[in-house]
């Protein structure tokens, strides 16, 4: 006949065999996830490499899009805009001689979208070039792949 502290230590037993079960399995999903994060980092970083590649012969092929693969593929203008914490002031006073007072602090999307529109023929002389903007914030251009798939 079981002693009422051996059916405690029994069940004490069986917790901590569950408890390890489920902590040798989330170790394991842990492992699982990282081995995965390492795979993707490898196959994102191929995929820069021939996307960037595919831009240029995209782009020394002179034509404005290319169907391969099932999918349409062209090149598009990426931007992306900062402002230096050195500029911030200088950029809200900018926002507002170009008639933005509504911008109570730089956002940088909206001002993105903003420059973007004020876009003049001239475009490779940056984003900001010709606007109150200009030398006070920081810009990054990128060529892109993009693609939409057929059917």
């Amino acid at each position: 006949m079981k002693s009422l502290y051996d059916e405690e230590i029994e069940g004490q037993h069986e917790q901590s065999m569950q408890l390890s079960q489920v902590l040798t399995r989330v170790g394991e999903l842990q492992a699982e996830k990282d081995r995965i994060a390492a795979e993707a980092s490898t196959v994102n970083k191929a995929l820069r490499e021939i996307e960037q590649m595919a831009v240029e012969l995209l782009a020394a092929s002179g034509l404005d899009g290319v169907r391969a693969g099932g999918k349409s593929w062209y090149v598009r203008e990426f931007f992306s805009v900062s402002v230096p914490s050195q500029n911030r002031d200088a950029v809200v006073e900018a926002a507002e001689a170009a008639g933005l007072s509504d911008l109570i602090a730089v956002n940088t999307t909206t001002l993105k979208s903003w420059l973007i529109e004020q876009r003049t023929a001239n475009a490779d002389s940056g984003l900001a070039a010709g606007t109150p903007f200009d030398g006070l914030i920081s810009e990054f251009r990128e060529m892109r792949l993009s693609h939409r798939t057929l059917g």
